[in-house]
């Protein structure tokens, strides 16, 4: 198979470079006889599990303590050998753990032999990404998607259980991410009610 470089801008890693990228990353760990499961969150979803964009700027996931040097290593490497992002901003990088997923869900988003990525729950996932940065474009579409995939069974329980998970930075008040909320929830369901629904916090 012949492996097409990265040769775009810091945003824009497609899926077929997010896969070849990943795909040495567990050929390069099974030489070394590791194997490696991370648990991740933001557009690398999108682009490989969701199919709602087709690009995205890197993939953040949280990295196991005892393999990380290993990893950042691999990571390296790979960079170079496809001239991907490399260094503070790589391809696959550790950022999001400044905001510290909490959660691991059945969902996978990429496999490999020696390389599994989960996707955090989606309760979680739809809680950091309405607290987030808030653009119609992006955010706002994917948190539709992670709703949907939820479903409308329950609308005050998933309200309860995502706000959990706001970020702690940047910092929004629980009413600004109810409103982001029923908004989402209103282009999701087309504004859908039965008994079950309720608009309580």
């Amino acid at each position: 198979m012949v492996i097409k470089h990265y040769h775009g801008s810091p945003s824009t890693l497609s899926k077929m470079h997010i896969e070849n990228a990943l795909n040495r990353l567990g050929d390069l760990l099974q030489e070394q006889n590791e194997y490696i499961e991370l648990v991740t969150a933001g557009g690398v979803i999108s682009v490989l599990l969701f199919g709602s964009r087709n690009m995205t700027r890197d993939i953040d996931a949280i990295f196991p303590d005892k393999q990380r040097d290993l990893l950042v290593r691999l990571i390296e490497q790979v960079s170079q050998e496809q001239n991907l992002p490399s260094g503070e901003h790589a391809w696959l990088n550790d950022g999001v753990s400044f905001f510290g997923l909490e959660t691991k869900s059945n969902n996978v988003v990429f496999r490999h032999s020696h390389l599994t990525l989960y996707s955090a729950s989606w309760h979680e996932l739809l809680g950091m990404k309405l607290s987030g940065a808030w653009r119609r474009d992006s955010d706002f579409d994917d948190a539709i998607e992670i709703l949907r995939k939820i479903g409308s069974e329950n609308k005050s329980s998933i309200l309860k259980k995502s706000i959990r998970h706001k970020n702690f930075s940047p910092y929004i008040d629980d009413e600004t991410y109810i409103k982001r909320f029923d908004r989402t929830w209103n282009d999701a369901y087309n504004g859908t009610t039965n008994k079950n629904l309720s608009n309580k916090k």
